[in-house]
């Protein structure tokens, strides 16, 4: 099942498990289950007992496997320090959406599942590829402080990393 963003009129489905997203969760389209356990396991610093055989994550068994749940949120890009602060603005949505839309000109677009999933992945990866907010960023503006000037030098957060590489090779 599919989420829809009423806005833009795309489908959005979680990028963890496959489940309506419910909006854009540390740094990715993830459903309240994915978002919840992932904010549990960044929170409480929890540490799952490896497993090596790469589960799959669905909606109907994202619970057997803690360690490769959180495995795949971190490949696919969820970060704490990827939080949206704020809407993206409708300019900016119009715009990317208008873009997307004007790509797909030289085919024409039809309403099956598979296209308008690929549309949504499309608007995704446009997203974080060009407007992505991080906590940082964020700061910088609201301080009016520049890029190149540190932002807070002795405040850590705890931070997820995750492989760029990885996360595209998964798309």
């Amino acid at each position: 099942m599919l989420g829809r963003d009423e806005a833009s009129g795309i489908n959005v489905e979680c990028r963890i498990c496959g489940d309506k997203a419910s909006g854009f969760h540390y740094g990715v389209h993830a459903c309240e289950g994915c978002k919840g356990f992932f904010r549990r396991t960044v929170r409480m610093k929890l540490e799952y007992e490896k497993c090596e055989r790469s589960c799959k994550i669905q909606k109907k068994s994202r619970n057997k496997c803690q360690y490769c749940r959180f495995q795949k949120c971190v490949i696919l890009g969820m970060s704490h320090d990827a939080i949206r602060y704020g809407r993206m603005p409708e300019a900016e949505k119009r715009k990317l959406v208008a873009g997307l839309l004007a790509s797909e000109t030289k085919g024409s677009l039809n309403s099956s599942s598979s296209n308008l999933k690929t549309l949504a992945k499309r608007v995704n990866n446009a997203y974080q590829k060009n407007l992505n907010m991080t906590k940082k960023k964020a700061r910088s503006i609201l301080t009016g402080r520049t890029s190149s000037s540190p932002v807070h030098p002795h405040h850590h957060h705890h931070h997820v990393h995750y492989h760029n590489h990885t996360h595209n090779l998964l798309l």
